[in-house]
């Protein structure tokens, strides 16, 4: 028996961040749930740690971390509509 669900985004934002900004903001616009956690707070230290995140946002979904700039162009700072679309709202089984 198949059964699927949406998947767990947690978005780990560092302050004035402005890839975390986009990344949010596009989140929020599409309706997309996500948890967020500050990465300066304990929470987010101890899984930017255990993650290894390298830039920031620091974002996972399912427990897997994914390099921000997977979804973003980076030299605009511009999040790639249809590549985030694909990653972020594609359902797991």
């Amino acid at each position: 028996m198949n059964t699927m669900k949406e998947k767990k985004i947690i978005v780990l934002p560092a302050p004035h961040c402005r890839r975390s900004k986009k990344i949010m903001d596009f989140l929020d616009l599409e309706k997309i749930p996500y948890e967020k956690i500050d990465l300066l707070s304990t929470e987010g230290q101890i899984l930017s740690d255990k993650h290894h995140f390298m830039a920031s946002p620091g974002i996972l979904i399912n427990g897997m971390s994914l390099n921000p700039y997977d979804v973003l162009n980076q030299k605009e700072c511009r999040v790639n509509h249809d590549k985030a679309m694909r990653i972020f709202t594609s359902v797991t089984e």
